[in-house]
């Protein structure tokens, strides 16, 4: 009796207000996924979001998207930007520099082009069918580690795949930015003007500017790092705050300043490790669990056609990765499993797909069943690419050694 009237009262205070106890839960899950990832060989983002689901107003009620948890998440995805754009190898786009423009605007518009079928098969709006297809445009480089392990990643195809990303994201915020000022009722000459004058003079000021200051103040050589830290955030954030400025979303600005840095700070650098380190410590997976808590299973099962939402989506992202890779691959004389290898690294759909699915969602033109459809479908892919990259990624490496 005692026990049912505790159980009664910590129920009826769900979810939980204080923020010591939102921070705790969420350090709690943080702090499991990855164990949990390793034991069940899933992905870490992917257990990450479904604890948000279970931990959600959705199922068990613990965690509510409040304030709190939009302040954790809205940085989370600013990182999320700024990590993408530190990341890429612009390098490696200049050794396959055409071959990657044209699987990039392959891997682009084929999913694009397939996304607004799909949309208008659905029934939805022409502007929602557009945001769909961008949804299924970008690709997150979850393999890349397998080809790295395998000896492989200097491959043209995987350097391909690679330089690829970056004409990917830069085509995808674009068509985010002008669906959003269209959502907005921002349509007009001043759009025109603000997407190709003052967002383009941004970005080249992005690009003098930063690199220009961090020349003086990021040392290679020093040990003491809080003020390198301080100044990449100061980077991003001033240069988010600019794009919201001229009322292009802030994660623009966030990409912006991730590829001002790039050349600045390199990738197995101690300033880098700790960026990455606060960025998968914190932020990010605060975002991936705010977009858990924001998915609601039962609708996936409560009728049909929430059921057949998730098959065409899932499918038809998955084909339009394939179609764009077998393309690519028919135009550069590449054997099948090279093709495949090409699919394996952009068919898994992460962070960036979360971010445009949780703006349709905010902005109502994506329900919650293609909200939900859009999450299971991130959890496939996730899965599909590094079972791909392992399966085809041998076969190369094997024929390698055989050489």
């Amino acid at each position: 009796m005692i026990i049912t009237t505790q159980f009664a009262q910590v129920s009826s205070s769900l979810p939980v207000k204080d923020p010591v106890y939102i921070f705790c839960i969420i350090l709690l899950a943080i702090w499991l996924a990855p164990a949990i990832a390793y034991r069940l060989r899933l992905p870490a983002l992917v257990v990450l979001i479904l604890f948000g689901m279970i931990l959600g107003t959705n199922v068990l009620g613990v965690l509510e998207r409040d304030v709190q948890l939009i302040l954790l998440e809205k940085v989370g995805l600013l990182y999320i930007m700024l990590a993408a754009g530190m990341q890429m190898d612009l390098g490696n786009l200049q050794k396959v520099g055409m071959r990657s423009l044209i699987f990039g605007l392959l891997t682009f518009s084929v999913p694009l082009t397939i996304g607004v079928i799909s949309g208008q098969l659905l029934g939805y709006t022409l502007l929602a069918a557009v945001l769909l297809g961008i949804i299924y445009s970008p690709h997150t480089l979850l393999s890349y580690p397998i080809m790295t392990n395998l000896g492989i990643s200097q491959k043209e195809p995987v350097g391909i795949a690679v330089g690829s990303t970056v004409v990917t994201s830069i085509l995808t915020l674009i068509g985010l930015s002008i669906v959003q000022a269209i959502a907005s009722g921002n349509v007009g000459i001043l759009l025109g003007i603000k997407l190709l004058i003052f967002l383009p003079l941004l970005t080249l000021f992005a690009f003098w500017i930063i690199p220009l200051l961090g020349r003086q103040i990021l040392d290679p050589f020093a040990t003491f790092l809080t003020p390198h830290f301080v100044f990449v955030l100061a980077c991003l954030f001033v240069t988010a705050s600019a794009t919201l400025l001229l009322g292009v979303d802030s994660i623009v600005g966030a990409f912006i300043a991730g590829l001002a840095l790039n050349p600045l700070i390199p990738l197995s650098s101690p300033l880098m490790k700790q960026i990455e380190f606060v960025g998968n410590s914190l932020f990010i997976p605060a975002f991936l669990i705010s977009v858990g808590i924001l998915s609601n299973p039962s609708i996936l099962f409560s009728n049909r056609e929430n059921l057949s939402i998730i098959v065409i989506v899932v499918i038809g992202a998955v084909i339009a990765k394939f179609i764009a890779a077998w393309l690519a691959g028919q135009l550069f004389k590449y054997h099948f499993d090279e093709i495949m290898i090409m699919f394996s690294l952009t068919v898994s759909r992460a962070a960036l797909v979360l971010v445009i699915a949780l703006f349709g969602k905010d902005a109502g033109l994506l329900n919650e069943g293609i909200f939900n459809a859009v999450i299971i479908y991130i959890l496939v892919t996730c899965l599909a690419g590094p079972i791909a990259a392992e399966i085809f990624g041998k076969r190369i490496a094997t024929k390698i050694e055989l050489l």
